[in-house]
């Protein structure tokens, strides 16, 4: 490969993952940017039937959805 072609690549991918970050959010009438992701997905529940590594897997994602999309005490 030479120069050109592997700065056009990095350029290329750069443009990929933008798009893909840009798609994540939407802009409401107002302007305000909204996560989508929290409306898509909510907290795993499991069952004493699961698995140890289900139920693990479940924590980890809950964990994360806390993390990024519940609102603090007070919020709306």
């Amino acid at each position: 490969m030479t120069g050109s072609t592997k700065l056009w690549l990095r350029v290329a991918l750069l443009a990929i993952a933008t798009a893909i970050l840009v798609g994540c959010t939407t802009t409401t009438a107002t302007g305000a940017r909204t996560d989508v992701s929290c409306a898509a997905f909510e907290p795993i529940r499991w069952s004493r039937r699961d698995t140890d590594a289900t139920i693990r897997a479940a924590k980890e994602h809950n964990a994360a959805w806390d993390a990024l999309c519940r609102k603090p005490e007070g919020a709306r």
